[in-house]
């Protein structure tokens, strides 16, 4: 067994580099009994997207049958095709985001850690690893958040079959860990985009689809554990919205900096949503996704800083070399105003985009 003393490292991530502070044939000999999805089931997201292409987009073809699954009757088939392409579309993006995290990590190589650290590193490259294992991976490596498990479960398909072993395993794991669990975990609702929304007629008569972030638990080190849930909320005739309250989600600036959250707190979508999905009613609160993944907001603030001292440096090496498009750079001229500057790309132009139309 893991000691919580053996775990604890609060502060820099890369205090870390051997491992020698703990039994590490005792580690993986213990985690052999644990419960592991896979990819068809609950297997966690791989960490390198291009070596395992191939195999994902052979997934994403066989998890999509399930969005033509289990449809209730009445469903409009405006809700059915987005469904459909929303799960297609989140499916690529956990690929795009858990690399970006495995690759941003604080310690990039693998030199310093044992043949024995390295085949975990691969199994969570190619999507084969514990959540045990991503935990460790997650703290040996430095990275931000690492997606332990998820389970994809179009209009309730494979909940009941799934989900709950899922969560059962990852928790079982997180304390073997040295994490533990909330009884009441902190709970927040969010709207991400609004079904067949046309700008200047938001009759908010389709649905919305909206995130249910539970926060579950906390490891030694700081790590947090939360749950991530998408579904689809109706709003369609068969859900208890009047027109009043409709009106009320239209008057809603889109535009404005908290407009998800405004939409849940003015049309009390978190009440309606919660007595839905306790209720399993999954012909009106359609899910889509559950993610249990790990966030260590030490790391991450680490990785902002080196990132931002490696962009520093980069900006003066640059007006070394190019002085005179670095004054340009940081002119107050309005027609040369530079957005963004990443290393060796650069844009000019207004920080805003022009509404102007443009004379060709």
């Amino acid at each position: 067994m893991i000691h919580e003393k053996e775990l604890s490292h609060i502060g820099n991530p890369e205090m870390r580099k051997s491992t020698e502070l703990f039994n590490l044939s005792t580690f993986f000999d213990d985690v052999k009994s644990f419960d592991k999805g896979d990819p068809l089931t609950w297997g966690a997201t791989p960490l390198d997207r291009i070596s395992t292409l191939q195999q994902q987009l052979k997934l994403v073809i066989d998890l999509q049958e399930f969005t033509y699954r289990n449809i209730p009757d009445d469903i409009d088939m405006e809700i059915i095709d987005f469904v459909h392409t929303t799960f297609a579309a989140r499916f690529h993006g956990r690929g795009e985001a858990n690399e970006e995290n495995y690759m941003t990590s604080l310690n990039a190589t693998d030199a310093v850690f044992s043949p024995e650290i390295i085949e975990m590193f691969i199994r969570g490259e190619h999507g084969h690893a514990l959540p045990a294992e991503l935990l460790l991976i997650r703290e040996l490596k430095g990275i931000r958040s690492v997606e332990l498990a998820c389970l994809t479960h179009p209009y309730g398909t494979r909940i009941e079959e799934h989900l709950e072993e899922m969560r059962e395993a990852v928790k079982t794991q997180v304390e073997f860990m040295g994490g533990s669990y909330y009884d009441e975990p902190e709970t927040r609702y969010r709207v991400k985009e609004i079904i067949g929304y046309t700008k200047g007629e938001e009759a908010f008569d389709k649905g919305v689809l909206m995130t249910r972030k539970r926060t579950l638990g906390l490891m030694p080190d700081g790590t947090i554990i939360r749950e991530r849930s998408s579904f689809v909320l109706r709003l369609d005739d068969v859900m208890p919205i009047n027109d009043e309250e409709r009106e009320k989600l239209a008057s809603v600036d889109l535009k404005s900096k908290d407009w998800q959250d405004e939409l849940v707190k003015v049309g009390k979508l978190d009440v309606l949503a919660d007595i839905l999905t306790k209720m399993n009613e999954y012909s009106l609160a359609i899910p889509i996704a559950t993610t249990i993944y790990a966030y260590n907001p030490n790391t991450a603030q680490l990785i902002e800083e080196r990132n931002a001292r490696k962009l520093a440096e980069d900006k003066a090496l640059f007006a070394k070399d190019y002085p005179i498009i670095s004054a340009a750079m940081n002119s107050d001229e309005e027609r040369l105003r530079v957005a963004e500057f990443h290393g060796d790309m650069l844009y000019f132009g207004p920080a805003e985009p022009s509404e102007e139309p443009v004379e060709l």
